[in-house]
């Protein structure tokens, strides 16, 4: 074994190399982090692998670099507070949904070529990474390319490899790890990319007892979709079984004549942060996001069947619409992309917490 995870004392995870424990499989590239272009006078250095990719520049290079960090930064854990914690879960989700996309026969070539891109535009701004290296990829069918120069991110990385492996020597101030560690991070990174590209096995949840429905649900994306599309109150009962085992955290304030219609419901506080997120509301999350991502992404009048479904629980039904629009940005970009007015649906934000309040109105 040439690496395993560690945890550091602010709760932050890493994978680490086991025979250099100060080392991680994300952060030794950073000791070969070419010279920024952007900064001093203008570059007269070549890109280390210039001789392989002629059409290649520094400034090329410098985004490609970042593009493996970000990609080898997939297997690290970043909870600082709640930003970060929002960051992390949209990237970790963005890739195991990339890895079902290809499998999905319920959706077209176009609705996933839609969602592939919507989902790695997330990946990338979740990292999160500059502008520039933000558009710098695109796909063409199941392969990320670098659009500018053409360049396959799997030729790219392997030759990276491939070179520190063989120039090893000269580098050795910058690398404390083995020439033979060094294969074993690039045979991990093309394992992370293929997951990106769709073209492994796709990731799974592991089952757990009493969560066996919404597991199912969660790794098989087309059954959720069928489930919905032949019986839409059977997916909503699998998601009301599910908040009855989960701390809700809302208060509904209501007016003296108790209609919920003017209630104003509190969000929890950032203490909520320090506590453990149990599985079962890890997998209540995923399932919600899941409805947002294959169902509202295509046809945001759906909502108005969850609003339909627990809106003889406002507790429930507030705490699910908030934590559907709040617990990442998905729905926030999706509103703008399709240029929906929240407005148009007041039976939604009449349930909506303080924080979707503050978000959406």
């Amino acid at each position: 074994m040439m690496m395993a995870f560690g945890q550091y004392e602010d709760d932050s995870a890493a994978l680490f190399f086991v025979d250099h424990p100060d080392e991680t499989f994300s952060g030794w590239i950073t000791e070969l982090r070419p010279e920024d272009p952007y900064y001093g006078s203008k570059p007269d250095w070549k890109p280390v692998l210039a001789e392989t990719y002629e059409q290649l520049d520094v400034y090329d290079e410098m985004i490609l670099y970042y593009l493996l960090f970000t990609i080898n930064s997939t297997l690290s854990v970043n909870v600082y507070n709640t930003y970060s914690a929002m960051n992390d879960f949209m990237k970790n989700y963005s890739f195991l949904q990339l890895s079902h996309l290809h499998d999905i026969s319920r959706l077209d070539d176009g609705q996933k070529q839609q969602l592939r891109d919507f989902l790695f535009f997330f990946y990338l701004y979740a990292h999160p990474v500059n502008d520039e290296t933000l558009h710098a990829c695109s796909f063409h069918a199941q392969h990320l390319v670098h659009t500018k120069t053409g360049i396959h991110l799997k030729d790219y990385f392997a030759a990276y490899y491939d070179y520190y492996t063989s120039h090893r020597d000269k580098y050795g101030e910058q690398i404390v790890i083995s020439a033979k560690e060094i294969q074993a991070c690039r045979h991990l990174t093309l394992e992370l990319l293929q997951v990106l590209e769709g073209q492994s096995n796709r990731l799974s949840l592991p089952l757990e007892k009493g969560l066996e429905p919404v597991i199912h649900l969660i790794n098989d994306v087309d059954e959720m979709l069928k489930l919905y599309a032949d019986d839409p109150a059977a997916l909503f009962q699998i998601m009301r079984d599910l908040l009855a085992g989960i701390p809700m955290h809302t208060t509904i304030e209501t007016n003296d004549d108790g209609d919920a219609s003017n209630s104003m419901i509190n969000a929890p506080s950032e203490d909520s942060l320090e506590k453990p997120v149990s599985y079962r509301d890890h997998c209540f999350t995923l399932l919600l996001q899941n409805y947002a991502i294959y169902v509202l992404f295509f046809d945001f009048e759906e909502i108005r069947k969850v609003v339909h479904a627990f809106q003889d629980n406002p507790e429930e039904c507030s705490y699910i619409l908030s934590k559907m629009f709040t617990d990442t940005i998905f729905l926030q970009r999706m509103l703008r992309q399709q240029q929906i007015d929240l407005a148009q649906y007041p039976e939604v934000t009449r349930f909506f917490n303080e924080d979707a309040r503050q978000w959406y109105l």
